[in-house]
C-alpha cells in the first residue's frame, strides 16, 4: 500500500471515529424509557379540524387522553417568559394574526383564538394540569431569539412539580446541554429535522449542519432522538441507533402505511390526523 493511500485510509477511519464519537448518547445512568415506549403519540393532541378541535390546544388534550394516546407538545417561550403550547412561531396560521410567539405578551397570545373556535393559546401549566399525569408527555422545545436557556428555565419550573412522565426534546443542542448539566434526571431527546433553520451565513448553516448530523450529541447526551420521516435514512440517526442502540422517534405520521412502516422498524409513532 502506498504512503499516499495509507494516508487517506487514516484519515478516513480517523474521521470515521471522530464522528461516531460525537454521536454518543448518555451512556451511564440511563433513564428507563419503558412507559414511553408503551405510547403512540398524538402531536398537538388529539386533534378534530371538523369537529372544532384545534392543535395543541386544551380540547385535543383531553382527547388524546380519553383515547389513550401519549401526546406531543410543541413549546415556546412569550414575551413575558411564559412557555405556552404553539407550533409555529409566527401566529398567522392557527390565530390568522400577525406578529410571532416571541414577541407577544401573554395577555396578547390569550386574546386570540385557535382556528375560529372558542380555544386559545394555552400555557404550558395549563397543558400539564389537564393531562394530569394520566398519559407521558413529550416537550418538545422551540428556540427563538437565542433563549434556549430562558426557555429551558421556565420549562424547569413547570416540570418540577409535574407527578406525571414527561420527556423533553429539541432541535437546539443548547436546551439537551441545559437540562443535562441543571437537571440531570430529566429524560431527554435529540430532534433531527431537516427544514430547520436558524438563519443566513457560514456561522448559522455550520450551526444547523452539526446539530442535524446529531454531532454534538457529546455534549447534550440525549437518551433518544426524534426523527422527522423526511430525516429518516440521515446516516448519523442509523449510526446511532446500530451503534448506540439508541431509541428512535418518528414523525409526523398521517397514514397507516407509515405508521405501519414506522413501528415495523421498532420507532415511537408520533402522528397525527389519522387514528391509530
Amino acid at each position: 500500500m502506498g504512503k499516499t493511500l495509507r494516508t487517506v485510509v487514516g484519515v478516513t477511519v480517523g474521521a470515521a471515529a471522530a464522528w461516531i464519537c460525537a454521536l454518543k448518547p448518555r451512556i451511564f445512568d440511563k433513564p428507563d424509557l419503558s412507559e414511553i415506549r408503551r405510547y403512540d403519540y398524538a402531536r398537538g393532541g388529539f386533534f378534530d379540524r371538523k369537529k372544532g378541535i384545534p392543535e395543541n390546544s386544551l380540547p385535543a388534550m383531553k382527547a388524546a387522553v380519553d383515547h389513550g394516546y401519549g401526546i406531543r407538545l410543541d413549546v415556546r417561550l412569550c414575551r413575558d417568559g411564559v412557555p405556552v403550547i404553539f407550533r409555529d412561531s409566527r401566529l398567522f396560521r392557527m390565530c390568522g394574526s400577525e406578529g410571532s410567539v416571541e414577541n407577544s405578551t401573554l395577555e396578547e397570545l390569550k386574546s386570540l383564538k385557535l382556528e375560529n373556535s372558542e380555544e386559545a393559546i394555552p400555557t404550558l401549566e395549563e397543558a400539564l394540569e389537564c393531562i394530569d399525569a394520566q398519559v407521558p408527555v413529550l416537550l418538545c422545545l422551540h428556540t427563538e431569539q437565542d433563549n434556549a436557556n430562558s426557555l429551558s428555565t421556565q420549562v424547569c419550573a413547570a416540570c418540577d412539580v409535574y407527578d406525571g412522565i414527561f420527556t423533553v426534546e429539541s432541535a437546539d443542542p443548547r436546551v439537551l446541554q441545559w437540562f443535562r448539566s441543571n437537571r440531570r434526571e430529566y429524560i431527554r431527546g435529540s430532534v433531527v429535522d431537516a427544514g430547520r433553520r436558524s438563519g443566513e451565513g457560514f456561522r448559522n448553516l455550520l450551526w444547523d449542519f452539526l446539530s442535524f448530523s446529531l454531532l454534538m450529541n457529546f455534549l447534550s447526551e440525549p437518551d433518544y432522538i426524534s426523527v422527522n420521516l423526511s430525516s429518516r435514512f440521515n446516516p448519523s440517526v442509523w449510526i446511532c441507533r446500530l451503534v448506540y442502540r439508541m431509541q428512535c422517534m418518528n414523525w409526523t405520521i398521517r397514514s397507516e402505511e407509515e405508521y405501519e412502516a414506522v413501528r415495523t422498524d421498532g420507532c415511537i409513532a408520533v402522528f397525527e390526523d389519522i387514528e391509530v
